[in-house]
């Protein structure tokens, strides 16, 4: 089924797969780690689409290993695509309790058999990320700069947020190159915050 990204708290916690899908890294990280969160559960194993499929029979032995998993686990699958949809066909087969799946993908098209998957069956949790917008990029910002104290304008708020391409792990990026370089100061300028979000650029700043 399809779930919006803001109303993932609200889902039934009896729910074992997710597919979280699209460009927005920083939201789909977010999201990932705010479920694991909900969960209370610390004990997660990260896999990519690759591996998995290169050793499939070791994947399936690791996840069906009670040494490994005597209480409930979550499996994060990092690059998934069409070519892992057996597998997670396979995992569904199996009825298995206490492992949730997190599916972590990029852009999937309407006709891929994953997303038609998720997006079908009522068990199934299907959360598209699309890019942040700049009014949510920006008092993403604005929250920033009052917890660390310093005073910004709201053109150089834009200044930032217009290098991050709608990506909240872009921002985030930004901010923490501002924050160490700004240390004990309580305003920053704009010329400062254009050599900074240049800084690949700019190696002497």
């Amino acid at each position: 089924m399809i779930i919006k990204s803001y109303e993932l708290n609200k889902i039934r916690n009896n729910l074992k797969f997710f597919l979280f899908h699209g460009k927005n890294e920083g939201l789909k990280n977010q999201l990932i780690k705010q479920l694991l969160a909900k969960n209370k559960d610390n004990n997660f194993f990260k896999y990519e689409e690759k591996e998995i499929l290169e050793n499939k029979d070791i994947f399936f032995e690791n996840i069906l290993s009670n040494s490994l998993f005597e209480s409930t686990k979550s499996i994060i699958i990092n690059r998934s695509t069409d070519k892992i949809y057996e597998i997670i066909i396979d995992l569904m087969e199996r009825n298995i309790s206490d492992i949730k799946i997190l599916m972590n993908a990029n852009v999937l098209e309407k006709k891929s058999k994953l997303r038609k998957l998720f997006e079908k069956e009522k068990n199934l949790a299907c959360i598209a990320t699309y890019p942040d917008t700049d009014e949510i990029l920006s008092n993403l910002a604005q929250d920033f700069f009052k917890k660390i104290k310093i005073s910004i304008s709201q053109q150089n708020i834009n200044l930032i947020v217009s290098k991050c391409g709608g990506d909240r792990l872009n921002l985030k990026n930004e901010l923490e190159k501002i924050k160490i370089y700004s240390t004990e100061k309580k305003s920053i300028s704009t010329e400062e915050i254009s050599k900074l979000i240049n800084l690949s650029e700019n190696h002497t700043f």
